[in-house]
């Protein structure tokens, strides 16, 4: 009988990385989530660019502010997330399966995360023969 080596679904990266959860969740991996606990990021704001296709995360000390995710840290130290589905889904992002990204955390920056979503990450619209609103 041969073997095959077992592949992991969720490759462990050393370096900073976010992924689209199946649930909705923008999470960051272990590297990511020291770098946000270490600069004290929290709050944050969540911001697309259609034409770009690029995403862009921005502190906030404004926890009231009702556009606000909240950063949830684990328990044990290895990661954190945010729900954004909504979003998700709005920006036509797949998350049917994890897929990490890398990313560079700059605390000091306008936007302490800035990513273009590759293509391979985005829904393909579905093909239908009227549009869902009125187009006058």
């Amino acid at each position: 009988m041969a073997y095959a080596v077992f592949e992991r679904k969720t490759p462990r990266l050393g370096s900073p990385a976010i992924t689209f959860t199946k649930i909705g969740q923008i999470a960051f991996n272990q590297a990511a989530s020291r770098i946000l606990q270490k600069e004290a990021l929290e709050t944050l704001l969540l911001l697309w660019d259609p034409k770009e296709k690029k995403l862009a995360l921005k502190s906030t000390a404004n926890k009231k502010d009702a556009r606000a995710y909240t950063i949830r840290f684990n328990d044990k130290g290895n990661g954190a997330s945010f729900s954004a589905k909504t979003f998700l889904d709005y920006a036509g992002i797949d998350y049917r399966e994890r897929r990490p990204l890398p990313i560079n955390i700059n605390a000091n920056s306008e936007y302490f995360v800035e990513l273009e979503i590759p293509e391979s990450h985005l829904s393909k619209p579905e093909k239908t023969d009227s549009l869902p609103f009125d187009s006058r």
